[in-house]
């Protein structure tokens, strides 16, 4: 072998090398219902798991049905978390079929039942998440229980330090959103959510009305859209008060800095 071949074949290897380093040999292989689980898994898990999000951004949990591929992850899943949604209530079962040894846990086993399940939006019920997730992660690889324990007490000093943050930050009192996502958000913050969807239905004029004379009594100044909903009601209330639009996606805060845009929806 020539000198530039060895340099060659060298380089290669040590490429190969590199890869395999970053990539973990023996990690838990994860399957969640929407991307904002995933920034609870991975910040717990760390380089000890694989995540597998079943529902992409941009689709709606009540509607999306999985393609081959993800249902060929979920085979190789060793655990799922779910978290309520419709796509869970419709899938659950089938997932079970594909994959019988597949431990199922619910992510918000330690969180009183509620039939709203959007508790990811919340700083407090994401610590509760995140014990779900440490448990859950510890009791099927005990030999990283340290790794696991580490990143939950940091992700939850995390959690912590924004709810104390918040309190400074909000001088309004109440917002107006089409779909009651921001629930719990509300709720850890003392604001008052004002939804103009009522029991998954479209607004009557006459509901719609009493909207609009709520908002000017509460002098609110904003009004959230999210992409998954219809917006046109929404936009009418916001210019009746004279809000300003804020096009927030409650399913689609990016795992790697949940906590950053939780502060965003803040401000």
């Amino acid at each position: 072998m020539n000198v530039k071949k060895c340099k060659m074949e060298n380089g290669k290897w040590k490429i190969f090398l590199y890869f395999f380093l970053l990539t973990p040999l023996f990690a838990l292989n994860i399957s969640v219902t929407i991307l904002p689980q995933k920034g609870v898994v991975k910040a717990i898990g760390g380089n000890k798991v694989n995540i597998n999000v079943m529902v992409p951004p941009g689709n709606s949990p009540a509607t999306y049905a999985p393609n081959f591929k993800q249902l060929k992850k979920l085979k190789n899943s060793d655990i799922y978390f779910t978290i309520g949604v419709p796509f869970d209530k419709k899938y659950l079962s089938k997932i079970k079929e594909i994959n019988p040894s597949i431990k199922i846990v619910y992510f918000g086993s330690l969180i009183k039942t509620t039939n709203n399940p959007h508790i990811w939006l919340s700083p407090a019920l994401l610590q509760l998440e995140a014990k779900v997730v440490s448990d859950t992660l510890i009791a099927n690889d005990p030999k990283n229980k340290t790794y696991y324990l580490n990143n939950y007490k940091n992700y939850i000093n995390e959690l912590a330090s924004l709810e104390v943050k918040g309190f400074e930050k909000i001088s309004q009192k109440a917002f107006i959103t089409f779909h009651p996502s921001f629930y719990y958000f509300a709720e850890d913050f003392h604001i008052n959510q004002i939804a103009i969807q009522k029991e998954g239905k479209s607004p009557s004029f006459a509901y719609l009305a009493k909207i609009i004379k709520l908002a000017k009594k509460e002098n609110v100044k904003t009004v959230i859209i999210s992409p998954e909903f219809p917006t046109k009601y929404a936009k009418i209330v916001a210019a009746k008060i004279g809000a300003k639009v804020a096009i927030i996606s409650p399913l689609n805060l990016k795992p790697e800095n949940t906590i950053n845009q939780l502060i965003k929806i803040l401000k």
